[in-house]
């Protein structure tokens, strides 16, 4: 007999799920795990740092003393940052890509995130055939000057396009590169491939038109301004000043400078490889920065305390701001799974199957040391290509091999020392042999016995005989760094999938978990619980019986949904079977296994 609960019940056993809320990762989320430490760039943005490292992107909050990771997961467009440069007028981060792409990411008073907006023109320009990474960022009033191998490009940064490109600046109108624009009261200087060149900088002058450049000095410097002139300092150590025409208060420095940059009035930047040093203007006196943990210093950045923020390209994101130097960077997992585990992999019988190296198919060993070649050719495996890339053994046995060809499957590998014919069978989705056209680069299998495959034109996830394409992720619909794939791990027990690429790794919290043989309510996980008015993710029921039947009531007892595990989790989307959200209140989950036995395993709130 089904038994109402009453009002006031149900709503104490919500106050108390609201109050116990699961910090289990949700179902369909994604997470980076890049390297934060090989740091490329810093931004100051009022208390938030903001850091680009070779895939990673983060900002400090010095006033809350945390530490906030940025991606495409919050609508970043790329990974792989070259430089990124602080707008204040316009309260906008430019961030620009190895790729020519630009997002510019939008801020509020206190220096967070709001809102992203990508210029990828550059990016889309198919004329373009030189780099597009940017060398060097500068601002003049509401326009970007960003230096390129190709030119110069001028972004408006409150229209947020592009408004002019110069190019082919060097003499008689020949292409140059350009490395860096600085800029004084009357002119504007370019650091190019051909010396230093400058342009009377005004309404009425044409700084298309290569006439109008002259070349200052053509010798390769950094420069920076000051109010009426520049200081140059060149990759011997060469450092002097040029003033109204004229060269003065020339020093050599003992290390090959890199860059040098304004702090105020009378203090200069002096980046080295390896160093950081203080140039007064005055005395033209040099002070070095003393600290261990500087190594390859990339960018430094001054705050209004004057605390020094460097992007240090071994040791992250680096500052005294607390006192003594240390790194303010995120911990990096990017060293999860270096080691693959699908290059030797053994099955059921204890044989050992090594991928031989480039084309050279399979070489399997069983445990009295025999040995069996696996190659391409009817009677000899069948393989549709000797350049074995992966190996997986599935949960039922079965030995699945991804190729440049697409993938095989041997169903019975204890049959490769039998004597019988032991050739490996295709799966055929939709009338073609599985990805016989992909090079497939990794496949792993998760707790409900569905295959991941990666490829080099993303990922696709079948159900467990590849007869079912479950989903497909790219750059385009996912989070992923780049569509080549290097390798792939899930982890059974947590339902996270682990995704390598060469643009760094990011995992995917997937809908199945290696289930168990005996029900243990006790063990069962249900998240989130409560589910809140603004959630529409999945919901996940984690901890079942393996393939468990599931079913959802509401508190009288009537059916809400039912659904299948993939393994020991079950998922649900907060709707009715006739697809219309749940009413607000108490629904109570249930658990069969393969012989009928229905169990109660937990309860779940849901606000409406």
């Amino acid at each position: 007999m089904n038994l109402p609960i009453h009002p006031k019940i149900v709503y104490t056993i919500f106050l108390i799920w609201v109050n116990t809320w699961c910090s289990v990762a949700q179902i369909g989320t994604w997470r980076t795990h890049f390297n934060y430490l090989n740091a490329k760039d810093v931004a100051i943005v009022g208390n938030k740092i903001y850091c680009a490292t070779e895939n990673g992107f983060f900002y400090y909050d010095a006033s809350e003393k945390q530490t906030i990771k940025l991606s495409k997961i919050d609508g970043f467009t790329e990974t792989g940052i070259t430089k990124i440069a602080y707008h204040g007028s316009s309260k906008t981060l430019l961030i620009a890509y190895q790729t020519g792409n630009i997002d510019l990411l939008q801020v509020n008073d206190k220096g967070e995130p709001l809102k992203v907006i990508n210029v990828s023109l550059l990016k889309d320009a198919t004329a373009i055939q030189a780099s597009k990474q940017v060398n060097h960022i500068q601002f003049k009033d509401k326009i970007a000057y960003l230096a390129f191998d190709f030119g110069l490009v001028l972004l408006d940064m409150e229209r947020q396009d592009i408004r002019e490109t110069y190019q082919n600046l060097g003499n008689n109108g020949t292409p140059i590169n350009i490395y860096k624009t600085v800029f004084t009261s009357d002119s504007v200087y370019i650091t190019t491939s051909q010396g230093i060149r400058a342009a009377k900088f005004a309404n009425n002058i044409n700084l298309q038109f290569f006439g109008n450049w002259k070349t200052l000095i053509d010798k390769n410097f950094s420069i920076s301004n000051f109010q009426n002139g520049i200081v140059l300092a060149s990759d011997v150590g060469e450092i002097f000043t040029y003033q109204n025409g004229k060269y003065n208060n020339f020093i050599k420095f003992s290390e090959k400078i890199e860059n040098i940059e304004i702090i105020n009035n009378q203090e200069y930047l002096i980046k080295t490889f390896n160093s950081i040093n203080i140039l007064n203007i005055n005395n033209f006196r040099i002070n070095k920065i003393i600290e261990n943990k500087i190594n390859q210093p990339k960018a430094v950045k001054i705050d209004a305390q004057g605390k020094y923020w460097i992007a240090d390209y071994k040791n992250g994101l680096l500052s005294n701001s607390e006192g003594l130097y240390k790194t303010f960077s995120p911990s990096s997992t990017d060293t999860l799974y270096q080691t693959r585990r699908d290059s030797v992999v053994i099955d059921l019988d204890g044989n050992r199957w090594s991928r031989a190296g480039a084309f050279g198919g399979i070489l399997v060993e069983n445990t009295k040391k025999q040995r069996q070649f696996i190659s391409t050719g009817a009677g000899q495996g069948n393989l549709p290509s000797n350049n074995v890339k992966t190996l997986a053994l599935d949960r039922d046995g079965q030995m699945w091999v991804g190729t440049d060809r697409g993938v095989v499957v041997f169903d019975n590998p204890a049959a490769v020392f039998s004597g019988r014919n032991f050739d490996a069978y295709t799966p055929v989705f939709e009338r073609r042999r599985l990805l016989g056209n992909e090079t497939v680069t990794s496949i792993a299998v998760d707790g409900g016995n569905r295959k991941w495959m990666g490829t080099l034109n993303g990922i696709f996830l079948f159900n467990s005989d590849g007869t079912e394409l479950i989903s497909n992720f790219t750059e385009k619909n996912a989070p992923l760094p780049s569509n080549v794939i290097n390798y792939i791990t899930a982890e059974s027990n947590t339902g996270e999938v682990y995704i390598r690429t060469p643009k760094g790794m990011v995992s995917y919290r997937g809908t199945a978990t290696e289930g168990s043989l005996q029900q243990d309510e006790n063990a069962v996980k249900v998240f989130p619980n409560p589910v809140r008015p603004d959630f529409e993710g999945q919901i996940g029921i984690e901890g079942l019986v393996e393939n468990a039947f599931v079913k959802i009531t509401d508190a009288a007892g009537n059916l809400v949904y039912e659904t299948r595990a993939n393994g020991g989790t079950a998922v649900w989307n907060g709707k009715t079977l006739a697809g219309g959200r749940v009413e607000t209140g108490i629904y109570l989950i249930f658990s069969a296994n393969a012989k009928g036995e229905e169990t109660l395993v937990s309860r779940l709130a849901v606000v409406k």
